[in-house]
């Protein structure tokens, strides 16, 4: 069974620091709808293939691009999906 990632779908909000400033971070979605401008609007289980994790860990993990507002620097996070 697929797990759900709670960061979107809006059951969790982390609250991570910048690993530079170390200042309050913001989710801005999963990573790979960063890949080009079509990418948010693809099926999931097709985006899911290109989003840097084995077709396993698609399943358990999503990987997220958080950014810092107040020094610009942006991080991945992989975040594990619930069941």
């Amino acid at each position: 069974m697929d797990g759900i990632c709670p960061l979107c779908n809006g059951i969790e909000h982390y609250k991570l620091s910048c690993p530079i400033c170390e200042n309050h971070s913001e989710d801005k979605g999963r990573a790979v709808d960063y890949d080009d401008k079509y990418s948010p609007y693809l099926d999931y289980d097709i985006s899911a293939k290109v989003d840097g994790l084995t077709e396993q860990n698609s399943n358990q993990y999503c990987t997220h691009m958080f950014n810092c507002p107040d020094c610009n620097e942006g991080f991945l996070k992989i975040i594990e999906k619930i069941k």
